[in-house]
């Protein structure tokens, strides 16, 4: 993975947006796994178990906790070891740092957007078999997927800033492939030179480069030729 902007990202970066968008969905997909394992055995377990069940279910919502705390820091060190060569250590900076700035740029988002979202809520409370209520589903709309790709440049900016901060600086790492513009060009050999052609004489007759003779006459179709030796002249 090479960089395209300069280090650390800034907010309204497209490198920003790449690298909230991956935070964001492999914790996504992991809490919905983990989601999806708890919310099918716990219902299960409770009324067959009992008291120990509920205790079981408990202790495994607090495990899933644990887990997911851990997750943001894993992601940013698995991001960092692909884009610098160097893993992260301190797990615990790394969750805070990207934590506390993604939450202040949701508030910030909400506080900016919350006007917009809030007046196209209204009308579409109250035209909603109308145009108006369209034009506020669309305004709803649009509040919402400004939040969510605020949200991703956020994070992708906070885990640049953080990442950064943790290694110290660094550079990206070089690609592992060189584009066939940046190689040596590829130049074909020159086409061997031309043998010499033998100087007319005064007599207005070559001199014949096979055997040395003079007893060469100029043909209208096939050019020099020797009358001696049959060399002829090497038509172009």
């Amino acid at each position: 993975m090479t960089a395209t902007g300069t280090e650390p990202f800034g907010f309204f970066t497209w490198d920003a947006f790449r690298a909230g968008w991956y935070l964001s969905w492999r914790l996504f997909v992991r809490m919905l796994l983990a989601g999806l394992v708890l919310g099918i055995t716990v219902p299960i377990m409770v009324p067959l178990l009992g008291v120990i069940g509920g205790v079981i279910a408990v202790l495994g919502a607090l495990a899933l906790l644990g887990w997911v705390f851990t997750l943001v820091p894993r992601i940013a060190s698995e991001w960092s070891e692909q884009r610098y060569g160097r893993p992260l250590d301190r797990w615990l900076h790394v969750w805070w740092g990207i934590t506390w700035r993604s939450i202040v740029v949701g508030l910030v988002c909400s506080v900016i957007l919350g006007i917009p979202g809030g007046v196209g809520g209204s009308l579409v409370t109250a035209y909603h078999a109308s145009a108006l209520g369209v034009l506020g589903g669309l305004v709803v709309l649009l509040v919402v997927i400004a939040n969510s790709v605020g949200g991703l440049l956020g994070q992708g900016w906070a885990m640049s800033r953080v990442v950064l901060n943790e290694l110290g600086g660094a550079a990206p790492l070089a690609p592992t492939w060189t584009p066939q513009s940046a190689l040596t060009p590829i130049v074909a050999d020159p086409p061997p030179p031309a043998a010499p052609q033998a100087a007319p004489t005064s007599e207005g007759k070559r001199q014949c480069p096979k055997c040395g003779l003079y007893e060469t006459e100029r043909g209208s179709v096939i050019g020099w030729y020797c009358k001696v030796c049959g060399w002829r002249e090497a038509r172009r």
